[in-house]
């Protein structure tokens, strides 16, 4: 980022919670406590830059696909943020950060884990597969993005495509370079999650007592 354009960035995508602001761009790992950390997270980011959340022009949020828990606190927060202060709040998808990099890849495969892949074909819909039914979805030349860890285990059903993008990104970068390049709407509107797999619920092992 090259300039204070007093924009909020939130990722909470995944465990690697991200957070932006004018030229400073932190990360930390969160495990299961990101609705404790990040509004403590993003005070002391504001106060070191020594403005107060009255200055923030707008907020761009990382609306998934990733961790139930994980969204749905990065939106609240963010929409919270452009509701209380009546500011634009820019959601983009895990695959909209990815474009930025590889605007013209055709397909592109994210690890869903349990066996299953988060895809997005050109600028469809996403959809969570099965990993079997990823071969029929790969057509001869086509030019796919993947996670490095996919690689080996998606081999044999990627033969047919012409080009294979192989990358890691780090979150970080991620953010960095949405940030360079948002653009604001004029006002609020909510931002909505982009759920492609529900929350885990374990139900109670415990029978009711009979009556």
């Amino acid at each position: 980022m090259s300039s204070k354009n007093n924009i909020l960035a939130i990722d909470t995508a995944t465990a690697e919670t991200v957070i932006g602001l004018n030229n400073t761009v932190i990360s930390w790992l969160s495990n299961r406590s990101q609705s404790k950390e990040l509004l403590p997270a993003i005070d002391k980011l504001i106060r070191a830059q020594k403005l107060t959340p009255q200055k923030l022009r707008g907020v761009v949020i990382n609306q998934g696909p990733g961790s139930f828990t994980g969204l749905r606190v990065g939106l609240t927060v963010a929409n919270g943020f452009g509701y209380g202060l009546n500011i634009p709040v820019v959601g983009i998808s895990e695959f909209g950060m990815i474009r930025r990099f590889y605007p013209k890849v055709d397909l592109i495969i994210l690890d869903a884990k349990r066996g299953e892949l988060f895809i997005q074909h050109d600028k469809q819909a996403p959809k969570m597969i099965p990993v079997a039914k990823l071969d029929g979805m790969v057509k001869r030349g086509m030019s796919v993005y993947l996670e490095t860890d996919l690689a080996v285990s998606l081999h044999p059903q990627l033969k047919k495509a012409g080009t294979i993008y192989l990358a890691d990104i780090p979150r970080v970068e991620k953010l960095v370079v949405v940030l360079a390049g948002i653009k604001l709407p004029k006002k609020f509107t909510p931002v909505m999650p982009v759920y492609l797999r529900g929350a885990n619920i374990t139900k109670s092992s415990r029978r009711a007592n009979p009556r």
